[in-house]
């Protein structure tokens, strides 16, 4: 099993919480017994803002925004530039008899805008 999500356009957050990742959602099937691997992509994103901008991304499943998270920062406090971050997150989710949503999450860090202005993916394999 091989399921997959792309986004389009230019997304934007700036919200403290957990919110989800327009487009990047889909659900896993049922699999007693196995896991998924899920890979969430942000190949681009930036931030802006002037305390050490940043972002957090984790994924979601059935609501519940897993442990694992990634995050990115800046080295300086107020970016003379915002060059790109890639970010990448890896999570095993084991299948149950039932089929579960699962949602790209993100948030800011310390009230910076994070910013993807280039396709991000949010994959499972099973």
């Amino acid at each position: 099993m091989i399921l997959y999500a792309q986004t389009s356009g230019t997304l934007k957050t700036n919200s403290s919480a957990w919110a989800a990742i327009p487009g990047l959602q889909f659900e896993l099937p049922e699999g007693v017994g196995l896991l998924a691997l899920l890979i969430l992509n942000v190949p681009n994103p930036y931030a802006q803002g002037n305390d050490f901008p940043g972002g957090n991304f984790a994924i979601a499943v059935n609501g519940t925004v897993q442990p694992p998270f990634a995050c990115f920062t800046y080295d300086s406090a107020s970016p003379q530039s915002t060059g790109r971050k890639p970010t990448t997150l890896v999570v095993a989710v084991p299948l149950i008899d039932g089929k579960q949503k699962v949602q790209a999450m993100w948030s800011n860090v310390r009230g910076s805008t994070v910013i993807i202005d280039s396709p991000a993916t949010l994959s499972a394999v099973s």
